[in-house]
């Protein structure tokens, strides 16, 4: 059973690194056909970023192919040996110490990448920055992720249909992480009040044309770690705010600006939020279901107890093989979801304006504009910058033929 699943996992990080590998040919040919949206030495430089992103991928799919023969051929067997006592305690001894192996086993490729990105100018901060911010994620994870796996533990440990409850228990907590964090994020970035009236009226203005009640328009310091573009919504209920990274104002114009919120607008305007949280209740519905009813054989054969923390051991482990099975029907309707945003973003401002800022976001945050049918399909949430700027000038010309 063991070598069973360890052939499975290792066809999973088998299929993707071919994915990887195949996609790096793809922007080295599509390269060698000339620019397209950047100037020649941008298109350059996004191509090998895209390339070291790629390559990033396929080491991280090996560290993690690693860490499943580590486990399952006799990692959790130790930690058992060493820890399981029969009580919620040494449970949660288990779980910290797996989670911490996991964590210092990964941190090399995660500093590697924060490297490639310093490389590119995108990470501006300093290390001291970087190892805080690792330290405030530990100390978050501690708090309330041992919360919630004790939670959890204690449901697998004294209900029958322990994957049921546990699938409600995880499902509203996830509701409550959305609803809090403006809190969380608070711990890493500072979060000001946008001081330019004219935009913030704009904004105000444009909010109310579909109905969208926040708590504030906020600018947040991102330039401090990274000189990306973004903005975003966050919160839910009384939570929302409106989130302007500080590198977004300095590089787009205000109408740029209105419509990537438009974007974002068109998003609440779908009430594609609660369908993103519907669709997640399912995703989670079928992990909880899959390893609830995992056969006792299997922990036989790992030669330890069939206690709750070694299922959910199972499910950290073997829930992204679930995901991936699934993401591309995910990513299908996300896709439709963005092109009706898209759309709704154009008409709050003008397609032109939304264009102009969508081809200003490939530039800065040099985004190779070109990737293949089969890789968008399998992991894009969003729909390639080509067609989204061929789809706004497609309406373009449909409106104007109208007129």
């Amino acid at each position: 059973m063991v070598n069973y699943l360890i052939g499975l996992y290792g066809v999973y990080v088998f299929i993707k690194i071919l994915l990887e590998i195949r996609e790096v040919f793809f922007i080295k040919n599509e390269f060698e056909k000339g620019p397209i949206l950047l100037n020649l030495e941008d298109f350059k430089t996004s191509a090998i970023y895209s390339i070291y992103k790629h390559t990033f991928e396929i080491f991280n799919s090996l560290i993690s192919l690693f860490l499943v023969i580590f486990w399952l051929s006799g990692g959790l067997f130790i930690l058992n040996f060493l820890f399981y006592d029969g009580s919620l305690i040494g449970e949660l001894k288990i779980l910290g110490v797996f989670f911490l192996v996991n964590y210092l086993l990964t941190l090399p490729i995660h500093i590697w990448q924060k490297h490639i990105d310093k490389k590119f100018g995108f990470n501006v901060a300093p290390w001291k920055i970087f190892f805080i911010d690792e330290i405030k994620k530990v100390v978050l994870f501690i708090v309330f992720g041992g919360l919630f796996f004790a939670g959890l533990i204690y449901f697998i440990d004294n209900f029958k249909n322990w994957w049921f409850i546990g699938f409600i228990f995880s499902f509203i907590v996830i509701i409550l992480i959305n609803i809090l964090y403006p809190f969380f994020a608070a711990w890493f970035n500072k979060f000001e009040p946008l001081k330019d009236e004219e935009l913030k009226s704009s904004i105000e203005e444009m909010m109310q044309k579909v109905g969208f009640k926040s708590s504030g328009i906020f600018v947040m310091d991102a330039s401090k770690r990274d000189t990306r573009l973004n903005a975003y919504f966050a919160g839910l209920g009384k939570s929302k705010r409106v989130v302007l990274f500080d590198t977004l104002l300095k590089k787009l114009n205000k109408n740029e600006i209105l419509a990537v919120l438009g974007h974002e607008l068109g998003h609440f305007k779908h009430k594609d939020i609660i369908k993103n949280i519907a669709v997640m209740g399912f995703v989670l519905f079928i992990i909880f279901y899959i390893f609830g009813h995992l056969p006792d054989k299997l922990f036989v054969s790992l030669g330890i107890p069939k206690v709750g923390v070694n299922i959910i051991i199972l499910m950290l482990l073997f829930s992204d093989m679930i995901m991936f099975i699934l993401q591309p029907i995910i990513n299908l309707i996300s896709r439709h979801n963005e092109f009706a945003a898209d759309e709704m973003g154009s008409n709050l401002v003008s397609k032109k304006d939304l264009h102009s800022a969508l081809t200003k976001l490939v530039k800065e945050n040099k985004h190779f504009p070109k990737v293949s049918k089969f890789y968008s399909f399998i992991y894009y949430s969003h729909p390639p910058i080509l067609e989204r700027l061929e789809r706004l000038k497609e309406d373009e010309s449909i409106n104007n033929g109208n007129k």
